[in-house]
């Protein structure tokens, strides 16, 4: 994958695949220590000890469609490239957090991508999850949270071309904001 936002993607596909309803995906800029810290969070089912111990494995995945998993193995491998490392916790019926770390400064270090077009593509794609976007860098943040814009919205669909055309100039001006701070 060419940058950290696929493998984002990646990552939150595999969540609404676990069955979560909720998904939490946190992009963390520490210049000060030096780090990239990538989280994603859900409520899906979960994994038990056995397969949370084989989820880095490359030839090991719960799909019937292909024979391997790359997506998480690519990630551990740019993590641990990139001076950092990648950690899972799972518990069977509570969900799933991944966190990613890297020096942000690594020559090794992916860029992080186009988190704005991410974010769309994830709830274009998947509109009846409720999605959580943060984005920090150093002290600054913003939050899109999914609920908030439904229960706004009400009757119109969020995966409406105009109100994904709003969200996402609304993260990129967000997003523009924090990068300049």
């Amino acid at each position: 994958m060419q940058d950290l936002s696929l493998h984002l993607l990646d990552i939150a596909e595999n969540s609404v695949r676990g069955g979560a309803t909720l998904v939490k995906l946190e992009v963390i800029e520490y210049l000060a220590q030096n780090q990239l810290i990538l989280k994603v969070e859900d409520n899906g089912q979960g994994m038990d000890e056995q397969m949370l111990q084989h989820v880095s494995n490359p030839f090991f995945t719960t799909r019937t469609t292909r024979r391997v998993g790359l997506g998480i193995p690519l990630l551990k491998q740019n993590c641990e490239l990139s001076g950092g490392h990648l950690r899972i916790k799972s518990e069977k019926g509570k969900g799933t957090l991944l966190v990613a770390v890297m020096q942000y400064n690594h020559v090794d270090r992916p860029p992080l991508g186009d988190m704005p077009a991410t974010i769309i593509t994830l709830i274009s794609a998947y509109p009846k999850i409720d999605w959580i976007y943060k984005y920090t860098k150093g002290e600054d943040s913003i939050e899109v949270d999914t609920r908030a814009l439904k229960y706004v919205l009400k009757d119109v669909p969020i995966n409406h071309p105009e109100i994904l055309k709003w969200v996402k100039a609304s993260i990129e001006n967000l997003h523009n904001i924090v990068v300049r701070s």
